[in-house]
């Protein structure tokens, strides 16, 4: 894809909360979703802050996600505000189970279509 086909991708469409993205049709047809960004290194992390700050995102205390420490997994809410994601959301993160969309954000900002992570089932020990 040339630089000049690239449209810009959004926080805000990962949420499909201004408009009818994949993420969005596949979010609101499965309700209760929940949706965490991966970042994979601070620049990526950085950039994700700096970009849901633009779109009017916050932290659930109403500070500004560029004030915020670098993480790698954060959780993106319906009402606009990023929070960071504990043991229990690393855990949901990495299973399979659960209604969850999982967003690495360094792919899905370089517009590549497998952004979204699918882990792996393991089943009993010596299978998967």
């Amino acid at each position: 894809m040339k630089k000049a086909e690239k449209t810009k991708r959004t926080v805000t469409e990962l949420l499909s909360v201004r408009s009818r993205s994949l993420i969005g049709r596949i979010r609101y047809r499965n309700l209760p979703r929940h949706t965490f960004i991966y970042c994979r290194s601070r620049n990526i992390a950085a950039r994700f802050l700096a970009d849901a700050e633009a779109e009017g995102f916050t932290f659930g205390d109403g500070q500004k996600p560029t004030a915020k420490e670098y993480s790698d997994i954060y959780s993106l809410h319906d009402d606009l505000t990023v929070s960071y994601t504990g043991w229990a959301g690393h855990l949901a993160f990495r299973s399979a189970a659960g209604n969850i969309v999982r967003i690495d954000y360094g792919k899905y900002v370089s517009g590549a279509p497998d952004y979204q992570v699918v882990p792996h089932h393991r089943g009993p020990a010596g299978e998967g």
